[in-house]
């Protein structure tokens, strides 16, 4: 059998937020090489040992999840039969190699979750693409259970410096057509705009389609504030929005998961993106400008499989300053 040849980026269409039912689905995609291990490892371009890949399940207890940052835990030292870790890991491990080796190269490692990771970044069932991450630290130290373990810190990479993959960049590059013509006429602040144009319209036609489409079909496109189902054009398409509870982007921004987005019509999701509506820790959703306590405070619509992070709310309350004393 020839030996696993390591890759690095995005793979062919998949797209982070892309969802798979099972681990073998995962390596049907050639996103990770394995069927149950938590590394993906083989040769490099210089026939050396690298890693490309990892899934985060719960695979160990030291492991931390906090979406733009994870530590990782390493391979090896378990009892195959309990789970439990009965013995040191070692650098020699090739999994452990492979990933300390990668931080090395700088080469971008795919980062799948499974259902069984943090509950507030993880897939409801089944597995999800997250994305390219960077390794930028790695280190041994005594965990939980008592023995050596290998640990690596992986930084998400932000949204400018994630490679294309082969759909966005041929978005991309018939943006950059239909756009240079106009970018020789006009004014500098014209061609500034149609920049912002072309990079805003790969990331919100493209790059945040996986997830959010799939809220949206788990809503049936009705508004889970006020149960608006609008129908648009002559075909008369089912349109919503997706709504994320924590906003993307900056230092302490939220993640793109499902747990963090809300289907919304334009009006709700537009009142929830600028404070007017909020949701209680019970999932109730709050008009800070209603008349009468009646009309106030809703229950939010859901479904069995969109579980919300607490989190979220709590992040978006903070972020408009209202504290239990408004609720």
């Amino acid at each position: 059998m020839a030996a696993y040849r390591a890759f690095f980026g995005h793979v062919g269409e998949f797209l982070p937020g892309v969802h798979f039912e099972s681990r073998q689905a995962v390596k049907d995609a050639k996103l990770h090489k394995e069927r149950e291990a938590g590394i993906s490892w083989g040769l490099g371009a210089d026939g050396e040992r690298v890693a490309d890949a990892i899934v985060l399940n719960q695979g160990y207890e030291d492991d931390l999840d906090k979406w733009d940052e994870v530590i990782y835990t390493g391979a090896g030292g378990r009892d195959r039969n309990t789970g439990r870790q009965i013995e040191d890991q070692t650098w020699e491990n090739r999994g452990n190699a492979g990933l300390r080796r990668s931080r090395l190269l700088a080469n971008p490692i795919r980062v799948i979750r499974g259902s069984e990771g943090d509950r507030d970044y993880s897939p409801v069932s089944g597995y999800r693409y997250d994305g390219l991450y960077q390794i930028v630290e790695d280190w041994a130290e005594v965990g939980k259970a008592g023995f050596r373990i290998c640990r690596f810190r992986l930084r998400r990479l932000p949204a400018e410096k994630q490679e294309l993959t082969p759909v966005e960049q041929q978005v991309r590059d018939i943006l950059d057509r239909q756009d240079q013509a106009a970018a020789d006429e006009h004014s500098a602040d014209a061609s500034e705009a149609t920049t912002q144009r072309r990079t805003t319209t790969v990331e919100r036609i493209v790059r945040d389609t996986a997830v959010v489409r799939r809220v949206k079909r788990w809503h049936k496109y009705t508004c889970q504030i006020c149960g608006l189902a609008l129908t648009v054009g002559a075909e008369g398409k089912s349109y919503a929005e997706g709504a994320h509870i924590q906003a993307l982007g900056g230092s302490a921004g939220g993640p793109d998961v499902e747990g963090n987005v809300l289907c919304l019509c334009p009006n709700c999701h537009v009142r929830l993106d600028r404070g007017a509506l909020y949701l209680t820790d019970e999932f109730h959703v709050v008009d800070r400008y209603a008349e009468g306590l009646t009309s106030r405070s809703v229950p939010l619509r859901t479904v069995d499989q969109h579980r919300i992070g607490k989190r979220f709310l709590r992040a978006h309350r903070r972020f408009w300053r209202i504290s239990d004393l408004d609720r």
